[in-house]
């Protein structure tokens, strides 16, 4: 009988299945599960906005949920609430995470569900951070007078966005605060129709490449006259008033869609307007009312139905974020005794309806907050009837209980911005100074000169349980030291 030899091949195999046998061996007997840990994180490394209020944390094994809860910590603190799906963890934000800032989450331990004391957990940590602290303004001084600006008070560093050679006339910052749409003339027009749309980087976005300045031509006005435009929260869509030039009868809105030719809007004319957060459909002034039109049709793109009419409302102010209500006003033109007065309303989708504020000047804005609950309102009342001498303040209004107060008070003037800061935790506004010689002023839209405008930040909270319980404090603004017209938050 012959003997086969083993090859070395066999010999190694058989040391390998001995050695592997011994592992095993060694793991049941003196071995555990595998130790759990983070498999991912939402918001590793990300950059997010007042938009982004929820983060998710994926674990290898299902977790106890209490050792996760009592053990998690976010530094700054980002005050919010927890919910399970099976092993992921959500983190939803109770209000937006204050811009400017970078964050670390720490898990240093916690427990899986099925395994016993002594179980294993690999340590998590990771960062992000919120958008910077950034706003644009109109130049008024010097180099600056008619360009859009762009401030960072992050980094306090200022950058001009548009050429020299251009007067700004409006403008509105695209949601992921990358972009800004601009309307400008040419340097020598005075005619604000001659205004065409632009769009301009801010260097603010997620793309580092991407730097400031760079300029689109969005709309020209070479067949008809730009006048008011808005900009639909998702960014995809313009609606643009326009006149034609031959024809002027040829008035009302256009719809700009991203990738596809601007198409006026089949709907009868009209004057103020605002896209509803949806950014399916269009509130518009018309008449002594509101009407809403759908901007879009499933099948055909060239809608302009009329959804809804609100005869007793002439402009709407803001809608909530989540399209439940929106601050709307009467010019109380069916109510004699207030037929001189313009009365604020917070009106639902369900058609409730309550009065917030009534003034003798004018309601110039109101904003809803991140939370819904509170309207952050500019408003002027009429000190002298023979002059029209008004004074503009600045309230903050609880809709749930009507209360009213008083934040700020301007010095006379004829109008002013205010824009709230996406994180809710500020305003930014302009106070104007007028001018007796207006061959070397800004000249406003309603044709007032002024010599220069200041800007102002009005801090709203003093202390992170004043944020959380909704109540904004009368806290003395602070002026920046260089001057500007209409500052607007980058979202």
């Amino acid at each position: 009988m012959v003997k086969l030899r083993r090859q070395p091949i066999d010999r190694l195999a058989q040391a390998l299945m001995v050695l592997l046998a011994l592992v095993i061996g060694g793991m049941l007997l003196l071995g555990g599960p595998a130790a759990s840990k983070v498999r991912n994180f939402s918001w590793k490394d990300d950059q997010i906005g007042a938009d982004d209020t929820s983060f998710l944390l994926t674990f290898s094994r299902p977790m106890d949920q209490a050792s996760v809860e009592e053990n998690l910590t976010i530094e700054p603190p980002l005050p919010g609430r927890f919910s399970w799906a099976g092993r992921r963890m959500a983190y939803t934000l109770n209000l937006p995470a204050p811009y400017g800032n970078e964050f670390l989450v720490s898990l240093p331990q916690a427990s899986d569900r099925f395994s016993g004391p002594g179980a294993k957990f690999v340590p998590f940590e990771a960062t992000f951070q919120s958008r910077a602290r950034a706003f644009a303004y109109i130049g008024v001084d010097g180099t600056e007078k008619g360009r859009l600006m762009l401030y960072n008070l992050s980094n306090q560093s200022k950058t001009a966005l548009t050429p020299e050679s251009w007067v700004v006339m409006d403008y509105k910052p695209y949601s992921q605060g990358d972009r800004i749409l601009v309307a400008a003339i040419k340097q020598g027009q005075t005619n604000q129709q001659e205004q065409q749309l632009y769009t301009v980087t801010t260097g603010l976005g997620i793309n580092p490449q991407e730097s400031s300045g760079q300029i689109e031509t969005l709309l020209d006005n070479s067949d008809y006259q730009n006048l008011k435009f808005d900009l639909s929260p998702d960014g995809q869509t313009i609606v643009v008033q326009r006149v034609g030039r031959d024809n002027p009868a040829d008035f009302g809105p256009w719809v700009i869609t991203q990738g596809k030719q601007p198409r006026k809007l089949e709907t009868e004319p009209g004057g103020d307007f605002i896209i509803a957060p949806d950014s399916q459909s269009l509130l518009l002034q018309q008449g002594q009312g509101t009407a809403i039109i759908a901007l879009n049709d499933a099948q055909n793109e060239q809608s302009g139905d009329t959804l809804d009419f609100l005869p007793q409302y002439g402009l709407v102010m803001d809608v909530a974020n989540n399209g439940s209500a929106a601050a709307m006003i009467s010019f109380n033109q069916d109510d004699p005794e207030k037929r001189y007065t313009q009365t604020l309303f917070w009106v639902s989708n369900q058609g409730d309806e309550k009065p917030l504020i009534d003034v003798t000047g004018s309601i110039l804005d109101a904003q809803f907050d991140p939370t819904n609950e509170l309207l952050f309102c500019l408003t002027s009342q009429l000190l002298d009837s023979d002059t029209y001498q008004v004074q503009p303040s600045i309230s903050a209004i609880n809709v749930k209980t009507g209360d009213v107060d008083t934040l700020y008070t301007l010095k006379p003037q004829p109008s002013a911005q205010m824009s709230l800061a996406p994180d809710g935790l500020a305003l930014l506004f302009d106070e104007k100074v007028p001018s007796a010689n207006a061959d070397n002023s800004v000249v406003l839209d309603n044709g007032v000169a002024i010599a220069t405008a200041k800007l102002w930040l009005l801090p709203l909270y003093q202390t992170s349980d004043e944020r959380l319980n909704k109540r904004p404090q009368s806290i003395e603004p602070q002026a920046f030291p260089f001057a500007g017209l209409n500052p607007v938050w980058i979202p």
